[in-house]
């Protein structure tokens, strides 16, 4: 204790029983904990945009389309059957476009609005809209 005393006697006193390297020590120890704390909150924040941020990913509309109508035409089908059969396309086609962004978190852009490379995800929605389809009657 008398050699503990005689340290803090040798320090400059801020105060009674307080010194100076203490006091130095107490700051860059607060300063330490803000700047872990800083790192942290970047951190979380970083990784919460990462993944609430959609992806964007392309879908051939046009070639899906076309590929629908030539197999309607070839069915040879009465013109009732073919609006009702139109009817339930759109009906599929709209629901698979809706669960597929809803369960990737995704933008889905038609393929000619697409300039760079992004996945494409028409193969997926055409099988759907099949099961769909088959589903439906």
């Amino acid at each position: 204790m008398k050699q503990q005393n005689q340290d803090n006697d040798s320090a400059p006193a801020i105060r009674d029983g307080v010194t100076l390297a203490g006091r130095l020590q107490s700051w860059g120890l607060l300063l330490l904990g803000a700047l872990a704390a800083l790192v942290l909150m970047a951190a979380v924040s970083i990784i919460t945009v990462h993944l609430s941020t959609p992806r964007i990913v392309s879908f051939d509309m046009k070639g899906t389309m076309d590929a629908f109508i030539q197999q309607t035409l070839q069915q040879k089908l009465t013109e009732d059957d073919s609006k009702v059969l139109m009817q339930r396309f759109n009906t599929a086609l709209t629901d698979s476009l809706t669960e597929w962004q809803a369960e990737h978190n995704v933008v889905i852009l038609v393929a000619p609005a697409v300039v760079s490379t992004q996945p494409d995800i028409t193969d997926d929605i055409r099988s759907d809209i099949a099961q769909k389809m088959k589903g439906a009657r």
